[in-house]
């Protein structure tokens, strides 16, 4: 059994409350967050202690581990001192506002030992995971690009960054993790129609070292929310909602003809898929890494690729100009 506390308990800390607060592999000792009524409430929630101060939860309570689910600019600090006393961590995505930061907590947990593991919470959607495999066994062929639509109305709870830091991240590190493939170019553009500070539109191209294509379609202005993914190959087209769970697989009736070099519409398979919630899968992952002292599936090293990725197109779209790595 970990002993566990959760650092910020806005809206993603409070799910991370409850799940650790339900889990069998872990008890949730504590919780800490400035706003001392929401503090309490969820302490309430989940019959734990509540602190208004991290520092002090973590001087006076017995802790094998926490989650950081505050907003980014906190990270760093929350991390630091957590790992300095020798604590896992889990952090919410981004890992870090920069990289610097980034490399301080990787640094810091390689010197104490201690695990350091980034929420990138679609890698644990149970779509994502079935479509990995179906991959690796190369059901789709070669690919040959993959666009991403990531849209959703405004949270005015996100003050700290914009669209490219808070959700690219997610896309960028699936990608990555899908593929493996090297990224060589980028080239963005922004708009800032209702964030007061910062971006809440992107569309990115990402082009690989094996010639495939990513597409970002990232933004706060749509009235409804759509995450999915779209993976186009010589085999035919894998499209994940990330929402539902559901992973299609649009067949390329031409494949395997005579003159197979061509696309036509073939069946469209429904891929059964057992659902879980991703973040108690993610969640469940970390406490297991901790109890086996086995590796986390998305490091810290992950967690600072993909930001490094994520300012690398608010970069291209600052200086208006195609970046090449």
């Amino acid at each position: 059994m970990i002993n566990i506390a959760v650092i910020g308990v806005g809206s993603m800390g409070q799910n991370h409350a409850r799940v650790l607060f339900n889990s069998d592999h872990s008890k949730l000792v504590a919780i800490a967050d400035t706003n001392t009524e929401q503090a309490h409430r969820i302490a309430r929630k989940y019959n734990t202690k509540a602190y208004t101060s991290y520092k002090e939860m973590l001087e006076k309570e017995q802790i094998d581990a926490i989650s950081i689910a505050t907003p980014t600019k906190f990270h760093k600090d929350c991390a630091l001192h957590a790992i300095s006393l020798k604590k896992h961590v889990l952090i919410e995505k981004p890992i870090a506002a920069n990289e610097q930061d980034a490399q301080e907590i990787i640094n810091a947990a390689q010197k104490n030992k201690v695990l350091v593991m980034i929420g990138h919470i679609e890698r644990f959607n149970a779509a994502i995971i079935e479509l990995k495999k179906r991959l690796n066994a190369g059901e789709l062929g070669d690919i040959y690009k993959i666009e991403v639509d990531r849209i959703g109305p405004f949270p005015e709870r996100i003050t700290d960054v914009g669209v490219i830091t808070d959700l690219s991240v997610h896309d960028i590190d699936i990608i990555n993790y899908l593929t493996g493939a090297k990224l060589k170019r980028i080239y963005a553009e922004t708009q800032q129609r209702l964030h007061p500070a910062y971006e809440d539109s992107v569309t990115a191209l990402l082009t690989y070292d094996n010639g495939m294509l990513g597409v970002l379609n990232i933004n706060y202005l749509s009235p409804t929310k759509v995450r999915q993914i779209s993976i186009f190959g010589k085999r035919g087209m894998f499209k994940v909602n990330y929402l539902t769970q559901e992973l299609f697989f649009y067949e390329n009736k031409s494949f395997g003809a005579t003159d197979w070099n061509s696309v036509s519409e073939g069946d469209i398979k429904i891929i059964n898929v057992p659902k879980k919630e991703p973040l108690q899968a993610e969640l469940e992952h970390f406490l297991n890494a901790i109890e086996k002292k086995q590796q986390v599936l998305v490091t810290g090293e992950d967690g600072l690729y993909a930001l490094q990725i994520a300012q690398l197109i608010q970069r291209s779209a600052q200086e208006k100009k195609v970046l090449t790595l």
